[in-house]
């Protein structure tokens, strides 16, 4: 069984998203959020998700978002992940997932951004993909799980 092209089509078939973001430091982030995801597949190996819907800080009002991620599968049966806030010209590439074990990848080595490393592992159920991002530095240490489906 190719289970990297299982992934593949479960990526290619997700439409809607949900997260909880932890944090544990004070000026940390925490919240819900849910949205809609448009996959796209603008070439072979790639989709991309745009995603759209809302989320609340703990005690705060709901706000609006938009991300726009790549997602791209590599000859070495890698999965690439990039956010693309500068455009499809200009992606801010994230990190590599390798597969771990029939269910699960993880970020091959975290992505820098100045003094924070960002992590992450996907873990696919019968009924979601679980995206869980670590983000720890000097002012971080924060958890967010997404669930696509």
């Amino acid at each position: 069984m190719n289970h990297t092209f299982d992934t593949w089509e479960r990526l290619s078939r997700t439409t809607q998203l949900r997260f909880v973001a932890q944090s544990g430091h004070r000026s940390g982030w925490n919240g819900s959020g849910e949205g809609s995801v448009v996959v796209a597949s603008p070439s072979s190996g790639t989709l991309t998700f745009a995603e759209n819907g809302r989320w609340q800080p703990t005690g705060g009002p709901w706000l609006d978002f938009r991300n726009v991620f790549r997602w791209s599968w590599g000859a070495s049966g890698a999965i690439a992940l990039e956010h693309l806030r500068f455009g499809v010209d200009n992606p801010v590439h994230l990190f590599e997932m390798h597969q771990e074990n029939a269910h699960t990848w993880a970020s091959t080595a975290p992505h820098v951004c100045r003094d924070d490393l960002y992590s992450a592992t996907m873990t696919l159920t019968a009924h979601h993909i679980e995206l869980r991002w670590t983000i720890q530095g000097p002012r971080k240490n924060e958890d967010i799980r997404y669930w696509y489906s």
